[in-house]
């Protein structure tokens, strides 16, 4: 899938998801870092596992239960399960600005161009998308506004 990361298209995505039924890789099995979802990675914290350091988070996920956590994420995932489910929004605030994540926060799901300034706006800084949107486009709307009134996470350039 095309993967826009700080404003640039990129193919580099080594994140393997860890479906919560699928067993945990034990001893040098894979070199990927992992990703799994939240419930996942809080039971492997308590169990004292420290390899995964990817979340994916749904729209109902709670995301003031990763706050002692953070440190050991690189990678949270919020994901859009239809366009108009703003929820995703709200969790990458609380995110950014109450616990001062500093990693990758990447939207996946039902994403469009149309909501790639709000999201990031919101402090998202990379989208999956299912289908590659008109690049232009992408363009167009990464760089239409340069100073924004409101407060909001800092909007990377586009180059």
């Amino acid at each position: 899938m095309p993967l826009l990361r700080n404003g640039h298209w990129t193919e580099e995505n080594p994140w393997v998801r860890l479906e919560d039924d699928t067993p945990y890789p034990t001893g040098d099995n894979s070199s990927a870092p992992l990703l799994c979802s939240l419930q996942r990675f809080l039971t492997l914290q308590s169990e004292g596992s420290h390899r995964v350091s990817g979340v994916w988070l749904n729209p109902d996920d709670d995301v003031m239960l990763l706050a002692e956590h953070l440190q050991r994420v690189q990678l949270i995932v919020i994901d859009f399960p239809k366009y108009t489910d703003g929820r995703g929004y709200s969790q990458a605030r609380v995110l950014r600005k109450q616990l001062g994540f500093s990693g990758e926060l990447r939207a996946n799901g039902d994403i469009r161009p149309d909501q790639l300034l709000f999201m990031m706006r919101a402090g998202i800084d990379a989208f999956d998308f299912t289908q590659a949107p008109d690049n232009d486009l992408v363009h167009q709307i990464l760089t239409r506004y340069r100073v924004n009134y409101q407060p909001s996470y800092e909007l990377p350039v586009a180059g």
